[in-house]
């Protein structure tokens, strides 16, 4: 993570909008918050894209795409898996670019920022999501860079 870059790009870029693109929650054995098995873990899931648009007064649209998701599972022998049940949702950020800057310096911020904004969107949607269909309560720890 280059922090400089990062702030080079945030200087640059308005952040317009942060929305749910889609979520999807699937059971594959029934497993219910009050009673689950003592082996089951935790999977957790991010994958982040971005496109640039142009926009029609000439500044350029910056859409970030991050899914994210967990599952539930239990390892069997030689950690074979077994999906109980998950949850993935994709949330969309745009963001309105006002001034140039290096490709370098939007994809540091795409891979750091635009995830910490998007991040407790998801927090708040992996819990609901687990509430409402009486699914384990989920781990979802703060967002830290890698």
């Amino acid at each position: 993570m280059d922090k400089a870059l990062i702030t080079k790009a945030a200087d640059a870029l308005e952040l317009v909008d942060i929305h749910l693109y889609s979520s999807s929650i699937a059971r594959f054995e029934d497993i219910f918050s009050d009673e689950y098995p003592a082996d089951m873990q935790q999977q957790n899931k991010l994958a982040v894209s971005a496109a640039v648009l142009a926009s029609e007064d000439g500044k350029k649209l910056i859409n970030v795409k991050a899914t994210f998701g967990m599952r539930f599972v239990l390892l069997a022998g030689d950690k074979e898996e077994r999906a109980l049940a998950e949850i993935e949702s994709t949330f969309m950020a745009k963001y309105i670019q006002t001034e140039e800057i290096e490709e370098q310096a939007l994809e540091e911020f795409i891979k750091f920022n635009a995830i910490h904004n998007v991040w407790p969107f998801w927090r708040e949607h992996a819990f609901r999501m687990a509430a409402e269909a009486n699914l384990p309560k989920p781990l979802i720890p703060f967002f830290r860079a890698r």
